[in-house]
């Protein structure tokens, strides 16, 4: 009977912790944090804007259950390249939380700070330039002239992904490209900044963006004109000096007359007598691949590639005439004698392109 009364009040011993465990539940564990501040709470954590561009940020002082207190808050600019101003078109009901409007002024990392309460939290903002402000060797280029493109020392280029797009949609021929310089073919293009994707902001870690030039670039005449409806007027292009090495040039000379008495492949054998040479110097020991490509279909127009070992009709075609097909684009490959040799480029047929 003891070991019973002994048990009894063992299990007494225990159940009693237990329910007074249960009547503090009624209690709220969390009250203390009532009205207390515990955190910034802001609708942004990061911004992106233009130099001039703006955008509201709100922020609010809330306590340990997330409730919004009516507590001062205040904004303050980070740097001087922005500004922060108070959204009087703020009012809200309760007055929980404040609005401020904050301006880019200067392309620069900066932030917003925003404290109330004896707290204090930031907003990030990566202020991008307008426009891209890289120098340009020319804004009134010669189609088929060297452009150069020079980086900022904030805005880098991605070697390989960045591209250049001109007035009218026009993509040039790219010769070279790094991290700080682009030297492109300026294309046959209208008036326009140019538009730069890919730029590396590198204030910005992981961000690239498109901008547009500062500058309009206006293409102006061709590099190759007058070219050439003979041979001795013809100009003179500089072959590559190493294996796998490129010689690339942009013209629109072609359909700009008629020149079938020094066409190899004239009105006399079918063509249109549309034709245009280039100079060049070979050492006799290089073998050269020559290839041209336009706009338009394979046979429209129809045009031809070819080399002529001297001044005249009668010296053209000394390479094999691999390149006086239907194809698109032509090609044709050999080895020069040592000396000076003419590169024709011939309409045969259809509507000379541009």
């Amino acid at each position: 009977m003891n070991r019973r009364r002994y048990g009894t009040l063992g299990l007494l011993a225990v159940l009693v912790p237990v329910a007074l465990s249960l009547a503090g539940c009624k209690s709220d564990p969390l009250s203390d944090l009532d009205g207390n501040p515990v955190g910034v709470v802001t609708d942004f954590s990061y911004l992106q804007l233009a130099i001039g561009g703006t955008h509201s940020v709100t922020g609010q002082i809330v306590d340990g259950r997330g409730t919004a207190l009516a507590v001062p808050i205040t904004f303050t600019a980070c740097t001087a390249d922005l500004t922060v101003a108070t959204d009087t078109a703020y009012h809200p009901v309760p007055a929980t939380s404040a609005r401020v409007i904050v301006t880019a002024v200067t392309a620069n990392p900066s932030c917003v700070r925003v404290a109330g309460g004896g707290l204090e939290d930031s907003v990030t903002v990566a202020i991008l330039p307008q426009s891209f402000g890289g120098v340009l060797s020319s804004t009134t280029p010669k189609g088929g002239d060297t452009l150069t493109i020079n980086s900022t020392s904030v805005l880098k280029f991605n070697a390989a992904t960045t591209t250049v797009t001109f007035g009218g949609g026009t993509s040039p021929v790219v010769l070279s490209q790094t991290a700080d310089v682009i030297k492109l073919l300026v294309p046959f293009s209208s008036p326009a900044p140019l538009s730069i994707s890919n730029i590396n902001v590198t204030y910005v870690p992981g961000l690239s963006v498109t901008l547009n030039t500062a500058q309009t670039v206006t293409q102006t005449g061709s590099r190759w004109t007058p070219a050439d409806t003979g041979y001795a007027t013809a100009p003179q292009i500089t072959l590559p000096t190493t294996t796998g090495g490129h010689t690339i040039f942009v013209t629109d000379i072609l359909g700009s007359y008629s020149n079938d008495a020094d066409c190899g492949e004239g009105t006399g054998a079918g063509g249109i007598g549309v034709c245009a040479f280039f100079k060049y110097v070979a050492n006799g020991t290089d073998s050269l691949r020559f290839s041209v490509d336009w706009p338009g279909a394979a046979l429209d127009p129809d045009i031809d590639v070819y080399s002529c070992g001297s001044a005249g009709v009668s010296q053209c075609f000394e390479d094999p005439g691999s390149g006086a097909t239907g194809a698109k684009p032509q090609v044709f490959t050999f080895k020069p004698t040592a000396g000076t040799h003419y590169y024709a480029i011939e309409v045969y047929g259809g509507t000379p392109p541009t």
